[in-house]
């Protein structure tokens, strides 16, 4: 059985790497020439799970990503690559679904595993 303190560090690790695909996808949005109410034009982007290992494609519309991330806890996965513990699917479309995290203080965590304080300079 595992700790509670290697529970916090795996789970702010995932939620950490998410978010970390999340602002690269932002950041690849930004360079696409389509409005972000665009409904024609498919975009790869990463899918944004917690596996580190995970590089795939999930494949929207710029306005199926824009609904999909409506609120700061939620995340673009493929089909699959849900992370109960953490997480729960609010959406699911054609070939991506719609994550959730469960509520949690992800800062804390995240300073339990080891993670760089941003606040502290």
């Amino acid at each position: 059985m595992q700790s509670e303190e290697w529970w916090a560090a795996r789970t702010a690790r995932l939620i950490k790497n998410e978010e970390s695909f999340r602002e690269y996808n932002n950041r690849r949005l930004q360079q696409e020439p389509v409005p972000l109410d665009d409904e024609l034009e498919r975009i790869p982007f990463v899918c944004e799970c917690g596996d580190f290992s995970c590089v795939q494609a999930v494949i929207v519309t710029a306005s199926e990503f824009v609904e999909a991330h409506s609120a700061p806890n939620r995340f673009m996965v493929l089909p699959g690559h849900v992370f109960a513990d953490v997480e729960h699917v609010v959406a699911r479309n054609e070939g991506y679904e719609v994550v959730e995290k469960i509520d949690m203080d992800v800062d804390h965590l995240w300073r339990v595993a080891g993670g760089v304080d941003e606040q502290v300079s």
